[in-house]
């Protein structure tokens, strides 16, 4: 049987093989550990950053070790593993998870460049920042957002370049630096496609097409950070 628009030839929707397997008996919150106590100890390490600067709950709240333990928790929850059931999921795992690294990485390295070029003192020279003001920082971050997929790059490098020019801006005040960041943070939620990390996360996990995930969720994240940008300015509109 072929398939024809997510559907076989027979009319019958396809389903995950996995999905007619029982599910194992085992209390809740032993099933919610592999998830819940790496979230708990990376949320740890950064407090205990914050406040002590290093600390065993801060080796253990690194996301490298939070994970292993939450895959060490995952093999401990399980019952009955077979070499070749952990080889399997193990496999999985790697087809769906290499594909993202790899678009993280190239997306940090881009933004690395960015950050080197002195992307700043052109624009300064080359736009009339005064007259732009919250617009240039969530434009700024729109493009980097849109050019390299990754929200976190975006927002560093936007934040960077926009830094050195907030007395152009008019925002040279401990408000304006508030309202800056808010609009950065709004524009680095646009545009998510085919670039972005999350996008293939949603994509894989759900069963979505490419182009159906660029109809619905990267228009979705355009919305979200105009609406966002649009929130921003009503309330500098009443603080500044």
């Amino acid at each position: 049987m072929g398939y024809v628009d997510g559907q076989t030839s027979s009319g019958d929707v396809p389903h995950d093989a996995h999905e007619d397997e029982p599910l194992p008996n085992m209390p809740a919150w032993k099933a919610l550990l592999p998830i819940a106590v790496p979230i708990l100890l990376i949320a740890l390490g950064a407090f205990t950053k914050m406040q002590h600067g290093s600390g065993f709950l801060q080796v253990l709240g690194d996301p490298v070790i939070a994970l292993s333990v939450g895959v060490l928790l995952a093999l401990w929850t399980g019952t009955g593993w077979k070499k070749a059931e952990v080889s399997r999921l193990m496999l999985e795992a790697s087809e769906k998870a290499g594909g993202i690294l790899v678009i993280i990485g190239a997306g940090g390295a881009f933004g690395a460049i960015l950050a080197t070029t002195d992307l700043g003192t052109h624009l300064s020279d080359a736009l009339p920042l005064a007259q732009l003001g919250l617009f240039f920082p969530f434009l700024l971050a729109v493009l980097l957002k849109t050019a390299q997929g990754s929200s976190t790059v975006a927002i560093i490098t936007a934040a960077a370049i926009v830094g050195q020019l907030l007395p152009r801006l008019g925002l040279d005040s401990e408000q304006g630096r508030l309202l800056c960041m808010l609009a950065l943070g709004a524009g680095s939620m646009s545009i998510s496609h085919a670039n972005d990390a999350y996008f293939w996360v949603i994509s894989k996990f759900s069963g979505l097409e490419m182009q159906p995930m660029l109809k619905v969720y990267s228009v979705a994240t355009l919305l979200m950070g105009i609406t966002a940008f649009l929130a921003v300015l009503a309330l500098s509109a009443m603080t500044m």
